[in-house]
């Protein structure tokens, strides 16, 4: 991943627009951004943030109050007094998975309307306006490369770097950033995930009903969660379709010529017929799948009943004639007759008892408790099902598909087109802007009524799954607990010897870097990675006989860390008294110096960069800060020109000038100067460092 371009409009001390169009280049990685104190070096670092992710970054899922008191603070103050200010920032990002080179337009703006703010972001790829679902997976895949959390390890600031990894949080940070950089974090979560299946639960006392209970309860909640996801999704596309209509007519008056109103609104009013046409299939669909989908599924199981029900029919009907023939009446006039008619040899029940065996011919024993009526209605229905028109299936969805082209061929129409009249322009741009806001604020409303519903959904769903959990467990013999502690004991297995082979190969980089840049000798020996990631520095110190029972009771520990066949010889010569002393391993636990902590940060920070070997763009402010001139050189050898991915340096016109600024010169791409003048405003200077013109 390289950055094409950065821009800024009205963004802190960037009044109006400036760019940053830069070279990309696999030999000249580095960008050098020269610019003294307060001339919006701080602010280029937070608006790239809040390009990327907007108030993701801050903390928030959505923008909010709080949020646009921070976007506030970022736009420009002389455009702020103004009821209409505008302000955006833009990146091109360009992508290469060795197959093709894509690049990836990233626009956000604010706009804000009588002391309220709006945010608009879109996403193009080469140019073109990619749709919602395919933004939406280009951003959760820029979420994967460079995670929100990680982005104050790739945004390196000389002055506070230290305390990233040796303040209070130094500990959970260097894990986060050993265990992102490396791939590992996923078998953090797995384990996470099995360890918490693996409690132990009691399976007693009605689990089935507790389990109909919590699936009814979830059925509920489930419904009203996904009415308020189809709400959202509704505001949205007409948001979408008012941000478009707006870019439609900022697009035309930038034109001459143009189309008339009507079309215009004929245009959209055939959008809405094309909506409103895929409403109406989509229902159509909907209700197939409820009603007549499973029945065509169960065509031949359909066909049995009916078989069965008919026999069902006619044996009913026989049972009605034998009633008759063996009610008393019907047998004492029978018997009458026959004997009026001198027939001795018969009488009613060997009649009866012939009718029996022919009316009632089949052997099968059919339980259906229906009348008649029911059967025949049961019957009616089956002959519906099955003379439903699958092929009314295929020809709704082609409907549906050539919907959705119409409607992508109506909405590039709608963009390309331009409306006469200023006065109409004014009125249409300021009416949808309207229906923006208030569509924005319901959108907030109803995303927040989602926030709290899918909480309640969780826990619902939580039930549930305990529920289910404990009703399986009484019908499985096999314990899920014992496979989830089966499961989580093997990727526990696997990430510890992934991490001790990922910490070896770390801290062998480390030394190497640290003892490159470090002009001190005897400072300290090494580092180790103990099984929670925490990084400990040490020293090696002279160890008597006398002193070895307290070391190893002081350092168990740490000590165990050291898979060291050398180590435990050594400590057996010593135990044995065949040498007077040894050397071992003592951490260090003494403060570092301000020059020392920055020089030991760096050695890390570049360690771990060399070992993930990932393709992203790395920026250092005030790179030198805390860093004597004894060991600036080094760090320039080191830091800066040993590093492939492309680079943004921000220096004062204290630091990279001079002889560090030659030794770089060879990998510089660009040269830009943040120039601040007495009214505050701070301009981009192309080709130019510090007034040296390229």
């Amino acid at each position: 991943m390289k950055i094409k371009s950065i821009s800024f409009f009205n963004i802190g001390p960037y009044e109006d627009l400036n760019k940053f169009d830069l070279n990309i280049s696999k030999d000249k990685n580095i960008v050098l951004i020269g610019g003294k104190n307060g001339a919006g070096k701080t602010t280029f670092f937070k608006a790239i943030k809040t390009c990327l992710y907007g108030s993701k970054v801050w903390g928030f899922d959505a923008p909010g109050k709080e949020y646009f008191s921070i976007i506030n603070g970022l736009i420009n103050n002389k455009s702020l007094y103004d009821n209409a200010a505008n302000a955006y920032i833009e990146m091109e990002l360009v992508f290469n998975d060795g197959k093709e080179t894509n690049i990836y337009q990233l626009h956000r703006e604010w706009k804000k309307v009588k002391q309220n703010f709006f945010e608009y972001f879109h996403v193009k790829k080469n140019g073109t306006f990619i749709f919602r679902q395919e933004e939406e997976d280009f951003i959760n895949y820029l979420l994967s490369i460079i995670p929100p959390d990680m982005f104050n390890f790739y945004f390196f600031d000389g002055e506070s770097i230290a305390e990233f990894f040796l303040g209070t949080d130094g500990n959970k940070n260097f894990r986060n950033a050993f265990l992102k950089l490396y791939g590992l974090d996923t078998l953090s979560i797995m384990v996470d995930n099995f360890t918490r299946n693996m409690k132990k639960t009691d399976a007693k006392n009605s689990s089935y009903t507790a389990f109909l209970d919590a699936r009814k309860k979830y059925e509920y909640e489930e419904k009203l969660l996904l009415k308020l996801k189809e709400d959202i999704v509704d505001l949205e596309n007409k948001i979408d379709l008012c941000k478009i209509q707006i870019h439609s007519l900022q697009s035309s008056y930038s034109k001459e010529g143009g189309i008339g109103l009507s079309e215009w609104k004929d245009l959209n009013a055939k959008i809405i017929k094309e909506e409103n046409t895929r409403d109406s299939i989509n229902r159509w669909l909907k209700d197939v799948a409820n009603n007549y989908l499973p029945f065509i599924i169960l065509k031949n199981q359909l066909i049995k009943l009916h078989n069965e029900l008919s026999e069902t029919q006619e044996k009913q009907r026989s049972e009605i004639v034998l009633s008759t023939f063996k009610s008393d009446m019907f047998s004492s006039e029978l018997n009458a007759f026959l004997n009026e008619n001198c027939i001795n040899n018969l009488n009613s029940s060997d009649l009866i008892s012939f009718l029996q065996k022919s009316l009632i011919s089949s052997n099968q024993v059919l339980d259906f408790d229906f009348s008649i009526n029911q059967i025949n209605r049961i019957i009616a229905q089956i002959y519906e099902k099955n003379e439903f028109d699958k092929n009314s299936i295929i020809t709704a969805i082609s409907q549906l598909n050539l919907s959705l082209k119409n409607s992508k061929k109506l909405r590039e129409q709608l963009i390309s087109c331009s409306i006469d009249g200023y006065e109409g322009f004014v009125e249409q741009k300021e009416e949808l802007e309207k229906r923006i806001s208030s569509l924005s604020i319901m959108l907030e409303n109803t995303k927040h009524k989602l926030e709290l519903q899918t909480n309640t959904f969780n826990i619902v769903q939580k039930s549930l799954e305990k529920a289910k959990s404990i009703y399986e467990m009484t019908l499985k013999n096999k314990s899920i607990s014992d496979i989830s502690e089966r499961a989580a004991a093997t990727f526990s297995l696997v990430e510890e010897k992934l991490v001790l082979r990922q910490s070896k190969l770390l801290q062998q980089e480390f030394m190497s870097c640290f003892t490159s840049i470090i002009n001190k000798n005897n400072f300290i020996d090494g580092i180790v990675i103990d099984k929670k990631i925490n990084i400990i520095p040490y020293k090696y110190i002279r160890v008597t006989k006398k002193q070895l029972e307290n070391y190893k009771t002081i350092n168990k520990d740490f000590l165990s860390l050291f898979d060291d066949t050398k180590l435990i010889m050594d400590i057996n010569k010593l135990e044995f008294d065949k040498v007077n002393y040894i050397n071992l391993p003592s951490p260090i636990k003494a403060p570092f110096s301000q020059g020392e902590r920055q020089v030991y940060i760096m050695s890390i920070y570049l360690a771990l960069l060399k070992t993930s070997h990932k393709d992203i763009p790395f920026f250092i402010d005030t790179p030198f800060a805390r860093i004597d001139s004894e060991h600036r050189a080094n760090i320039v050898k080191e830091f800066f020109l040993r590093l492939n991915n492309q680079m943004f340096i921000l220096s004062t016109d204290e630091e990279i000038i001079g002889e560090y600024k030659k030794m770089i010169a060879n990998r510089i791409s660009n040269e830009f100067t943040l120039q601040i003048n007495n009214y505050g405003t701070t301009k981009i200077k192309t080709n130019m460092y510090f007034g040296e013109n390229k």
